[in-house]
Protein backbone atom coordinates (compact mmCIF):
# COMPACT_ATOMS: atom_id res chain seq x y z
CA UNK A 1 0.00 0.00 0.00
CA UNK A 2 2.88 2.18 0.29
CA UNK A 3 3.08 2.28 -3.27
CA UNK A 4 -0.49 3.73 -3.58
CA UNK A 5 0.42 6.47 -1.36
CA UNK A 6 2.69 7.70 -3.54
CA UNK A 7 0.47 7.75 -6.49
CA UNK A 8 -2.72 8.66 -5.05
CA UNK A 9 -3.67 12.34 -5.11
CA UNK A 10 -3.91 13.77 -1.81
CA UNK A 11 -6.46 16.95 -1.98
CA UNK A 12 -4.64 19.22 0.96
CA UNK A 13 -1.93 19.37 -0.85
CA UNK A 14 -3.29 20.22 -4.04
CA UNK A 15 -5.42 22.54 -2.48
CA UNK A 16 -1.90 23.88 -1.11
CA UNK A 17 0.14 23.66 -3.78
CA UNK A 18 -2.86 26.01 -6.04
CA UNK A 19 -2.62 28.17 -3.34
CA UNK A 20 1.26 28.70 -3.01
CA UNK A 21 1.00 28.46 -7.24
CA UNK A 22 -1.90 31.74 -7.26
CA UNK A 23 0.04 33.53 -4.44
CA UNK A 24 3.50 33.46 -6.50
CA UNK A 25 1.43 34.27 -9.22
CA UNK A 26 -0.13 37.22 -7.69
CA UNK A 27 2.87 38.44 -6.06
CA UNK A 28 5.06 38.12 -9.35
CA UNK A 29 2.27 39.75 -11.18
CA UNK A 30 2.65 42.43 -8.91
CA UNK A 31 6.09 42.89 -8.81
CA UNK A 32 7.51 41.60 -11.81
CA UNK A 33 5.06 41.46 -14.63
CA UNK A 34 3.41 45.15 -13.85
CA UNK A 35 7.13 46.66 -13.83
CA UNK A 36 8.18 44.54 -16.91
CA UNK A 37 4.87 45.40 -19.01
CA UNK A 38 5.37 49.14 -17.85
CA UNK A 39 9.23 48.89 -19.05
CA UNK A 40 7.74 47.35 -22.76
CA UNK A 41 5.15 50.34 -22.91
CA UNK A 42 8.13 52.65 -22.57
CA UNK A 43 10.23 50.92 -24.64
CA UNK A 44 7.05 50.65 -27.38
CA UNK A 45 6.53 54.24 -27.34
CA UNK A 46 10.22 55.12 -27.83
CA UNK A 47 10.05 52.92 -30.61
CA UNK A 48 6.94 54.21 -32.04
CA UNK A 49 8.29 57.98 -31.32
CA UNK A 50 11.35 56.85 -33.28
CA UNK A 51 9.43 55.90 -36.21
CA UNK A 52 6.64 58.98 -36.20
CA UNK A 53 10.44 61.33 -36.25
CA UNK A 54 11.59 59.09 -38.57
CA UNK A 55 8.37 59.24 -40.88
CA UNK A 56 8.25 63.08 -39.75
CA UNK A 57 11.87 63.80 -41.32
CA UNK A 58 11.17 61.75 -43.98
CA UNK A 59 8.07 63.69 -45.13
CA UNK A 60 9.58 67.06 -44.31
CA UNK A 61 12.89 65.84 -46.88
CA UNK A 62 10.54 64.85 -49.31
CA UNK A 63 8.81 68.50 -49.17
CA UNK A 64 11.95 70.27 -48.91
CA UNK A 65 13.36 68.17 -52.24
CA UNK A 66 10.27 69.02 -54.03
CA UNK A 67 10.79 72.55 -52.63
CA UNK A 68 14.37 72.44 -53.91
CA UNK A 69 13.88 70.75 -57.21
CA UNK A 70 10.86 73.84 -57.78
CA UNK A 71 13.09 76.31 -56.92
CA UNK A 72 15.57 74.95 -59.00
CA UNK A 73 13.49 74.97 -61.97
CA UNK A 74 12.25 78.59 -61.33
CA UNK A 75 16.40 79.32 -61.23
CA UNK A 76 16.44 77.32 -64.50
CA UNK A 77 13.97 79.38 -66.27
CA UNK A 78 15.14 82.78 -64.85
CA UNK A 79 18.51 81.93 -65.51
CA UNK A 80 17.19 80.94 -69.56
CA UNK A 81 15.27 84.43 -69.59
CA UNK A 82 18.29 86.34 -68.50
CA UNK A 83 20.50 84.81 -70.77
CA UNK A 84 17.67 85.41 -73.72
CA UNK A 85 17.33 88.70 -72.59
CA UNK A 86 21.21 89.73 -72.27
CA UNK A 87 21.90 87.93 -75.90
CA UNK A 88 18.94 90.22 -77.26
CA UNK A 89 20.41 93.14 -75.51
CA UNK A 90 23.64 92.42 -77.10
CA UNK A 91 22.54 92.07 -80.29
CA UNK A 92 20.48 95.04 -80.53
CA UNK A 93 23.77 96.71 -79.00
CA UNK A 94 25.92 95.16 -81.78
CA UNK A 95 23.01 96.32 -84.24
CA UNK A 96 22.94 100.03 -83.02
CA UNK A 97 27.15 99.49 -83.05
CA UNK A 98 27.00 98.54 -86.83
CA UNK A 99 24.49 101.11 -87.77
CA UNK A 100 26.23 103.76 -85.74
CA UNK A 101 29.68 102.82 -87.68
CA UNK A 102 28.20 102.93 -90.55
CA UNK A 103 26.67 106.72 -90.70
CA UNK A 104 29.80 107.64 -89.75
CA UNK A 105 31.79 105.88 -91.78
CA UNK A 106 28.99 107.37 -94.71
CA UNK A 107 29.84 110.91 -92.84
CA UNK A 108 33.57 110.50 -93.85
CA UNK A 109 32.63 109.50 -96.88
CA UNK A 110 31.09 112.48 -97.69
CA UNK A 111 33.32 114.52 -95.73
CA UNK A 112 36.27 113.66 -97.67
CA UNK A 113 34.37 113.58 -101.30
CA UNK A 114 33.71 117.08 -100.45
CA UNK A 115 37.23 117.99 -99.24
CA UNK A 116 37.97 115.99 -102.80
CA UNK A 117 36.20 118.69 -104.73
CA UNK A 118 36.64 121.54 -103.15
CA UNK A 119 40.42 120.81 -103.49
CA UNK A 120 40.18 119.68 -106.71
CA UNK A 121 37.73 123.36 -107.84
CA UNK A 122 41.00 125.01 -106.05
CA UNK A 123 43.66 123.46 -107.73
CA UNK A 124 41.66 123.73 -111.19
CA UNK A 125 41.42 127.13 -109.82
CA UNK A 126 45.31 127.39 -109.53
CA UNK A 127 45.92 126.15 -112.66
CA UNK A 128 43.76 127.97 -114.35
CA UNK A 129 45.15 131.01 -113.22
CA UNK A 130 48.72 129.96 -113.85
CA UNK A 131 47.73 129.47 -117.02
CA UNK A 132 46.31 132.73 -117.85
CA UNK A 133 49.50 134.38 -116.79
CA UNK A 134 51.57 132.05 -118.98
CA UNK A 135 49.23 132.70 -121.63
CA UNK A 136 49.65 136.46 -120.73
CA UNK A 137 53.69 136.00 -120.71
CA UNK A 138 53.88 134.24 -123.69
CA UNK A 139 51.39 136.95 -125.68
CA UNK A 140 53.40 139.74 -124.32
CA UNK A 141 57.07 138.19 -125.71
CA UNK A 142 55.01 136.91 -128.79
CA UNK A 143 53.78 140.51 -129.40
CA UNK A 144 57.56 142.07 -128.40
CA UNK A 145 58.83 140.19 -131.08
CA UNK A 146 58.30 137.55 -134.02
CA UNK A 147 58.18 134.16 -133.12
CA UNK A 148 60.51 131.36 -135.41
CA UNK A 149 60.07 127.99 -134.70
CA UNK A 150 62.71 127.92 -132.13
CA UNK A 151 61.15 130.94 -130.33
CA UNK A 152 57.72 128.93 -130.09
CA UNK A 153 59.52 125.15 -129.00
CA UNK A 154 61.47 127.77 -125.93
CA UNK A 155 58.41 129.34 -125.13
CA UNK A 156 56.48 125.42 -124.56
CA UNK A 157 60.01 124.33 -122.54
CA UNK A 158 59.60 127.37 -120.79
CA UNK A 159 55.73 126.51 -120.36
CA UNK A 160 56.12 123.01 -118.91
CA UNK A 161 59.14 124.06 -116.38
CA UNK A 162 57.37 126.37 -114.75
CA UNK A 163 54.02 124.48 -114.44
CA UNK A 164 56.62 121.63 -113.02
CA UNK A 165 58.11 123.94 -110.50
CA UNK A 166 54.81 126.23 -109.34
CA UNK A 167 52.93 123.67 -106.50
Amino acid sequence: MQSLDIISVNLWNTLLSLANLVIIFLILKKFLFKPVQKVMAERQSQVDKIYSDADESLNSAKEMKQEYEQRLASARQEADSLIKTATQNAQRKSDQIVAEANSQASHVKQKAEAEIAQQKKQMLKDVRSEISELAVDIASKVVEREISQKDYDGFVDQFIQNVGEQP
